[in-house]
């Protein structure tokens, strides 16, 4: 037992030296923004030495950051956004962190807030493996950022999962989770700007950080948030504090595209397993896919939001202009049944069920959305810094992601 504790511990020691820049990898992306070896024109090839899966993840992860470098890059030079470091007060030799918002934050009337999952993603990404898999438009936010500027939109793109400095020991003030750093942004930000629109779009573990954002802000957010589109979201109404007041909220200005079979198409209502938030498919049956799958209809949900905002006391009802019922049958009854319950039974059972942490049951949800692609996993997008993580399993991918739209 000791040589094997021995080997192992010299195994887990090892270090690779891997270059600093994509193009020392041999790799750039086209003009169609896919990622391709610069002699081959191939596809980016994950095993490299067949009988080293170490090496071959750890070659992964540093692609993955230098992609990760580029991405900054991308939203500071072609979006022309700022990156604003964390805390903005700290002191000298302090760890920060930072995210990303557009000049005109504190005087545009228009605000759009963009917010990925947990796990190794940084700010402007969906999903690191598509970037790598597929191309920039499915695993970025640009699309989303591009697209909220052509329509008045200020921009702020969060930066939740870096939480950690000094070798992922110290915690950022301020910034130490995901629903920390959205309270940080709110708080010292959003609040203070001039927005009267908001629109917030968020993946998978950001609808749990956007849930507690809205339930602790909940009076601006009927003031001020006008639509919330959620991918693929973790959130559970059970397990965080809500309120009759934050489910009203959700049923008349939310929605959430989830992953679904082929069976639902694009929009298609699905039935929600009783949680309050309208929910429809997004088109794909890949939890990280649904954010680009449906971006499309996050955009006209937005304009629909915005331009029925004054008129509709109830903005989920069907839309003259689409046929879609956003809320299924089973997700009304649910809500009118629960309006019924008296204030302090509605506390109890959310009181009872608090004991169960949030970070439990988005891990195994998500694990129960992926286990569809386990034919496809190779490696693992892990969240270093611990948090509950959006587990992505790397791989070549489909033959043809977009085919799924």
């Amino acid at each position: 037992m000791g040589n094997y504790l021995k080997n192992m511990s010299a195994k887990k020691s090892k270090e690779y030296t891997f270059p600093d820049t994509l193009e020392e990898f041999g790799y750039g992306f086209n003009d169609a923004g896919q990622l391709r070896h610069l002699e081959t024109k191939e596809p980016f090839q994950f095993q490299v030495r067949e009988d080293d899966l170490e090496y071959n993840q750890k070659r992964y992860e540093a692609m993955g950051e230098v992609i990760t470098d580029m991405v900054y890059s991308m939203m500071e030079k072609d979006t022309r956004l700022q990156r604003i470091s964390l805390p903005k007060d700290a002191k000298e030799n302090e760890p920060q962190t930072f995210f990303f918002m557009s000049n005109d934050i504190m005087t545009a009337r228009r605000l759009m807030i963009l917010i990925h999952g947990s796990g190794a993603v940084r700010a402007g990404q969906w999903a690191r493996k598509l970037i790598i898999n597929d191309c920039l438009d499915s695993g970025t936010q640009l699309p989303f950022i591009r697209w909220a500027q052509e329509h008045g939109f200020s921009v702020i793109v969060a930066n939740p999962n870096l939480n950690r400095a000094n070798g992922e020991r110290t915690l950022i003030r301020g910034n130490s989770s995901p629903e920390e750093h959205m309270e940080t942004l709110w708080t010292e930000y959003v609040a203070k700007s001039q927005a009267k629109d908001i629109a917030i779009v968020a993946h998978s573990y950001g609808g749990v950080s956007t849930m507690e954002l809205a339930e602790n802000h909940l009076e601006d957010f009927n003031k001020r948030v006008k639509a919330v589109a959620l991918t693929d979201s973790v959130h559970k109404f059970a397990h965080q504090k809500s309120s009759e007041q934050l489910i009203n909220f959700y049923q008349q200005r939310a929605r959430n595209w989830a992953s679904a079979g082929s069976q639902d198409p694009l929009d298609s209502p699905l039935d929600s397993r009783m949680d309050f938030c309208p929910t429809v498919s997004a088109g794909t049956d890949r939890h990280d896919y649904t954010s680009y799958s449906s971006m499309t209809s996050i955009f006209k949900f937005i304009e629909e939001q915005f331009s029925g905002s004054k008129k509709k006391t109830d903005s989920v009802n069907k839309s003259k202009s689409s046929s879609v019922d956003p809320v299924p049958k089973a997700e009304k009854d649910k809500a009118n049944e629960n309006v019924k319950k008296s204030t302090d039974s509605a506390a109890a059972a959310l009181e009872s069920s608090a004991g169960e942490t949030t970070e439990k049951e988005d891990t195994s949800n998500t694990q129960e959305m992926l286990s569809q692609q386990d034919t496809e996993a190779m490696s693992q997008d892990t969240n270093s810094q611990g948090a509950t993580s959006d587990i992505e399993m790397d791989s070549q991918g489909p033959t043809s992601p977009k085919s799924e739209l």
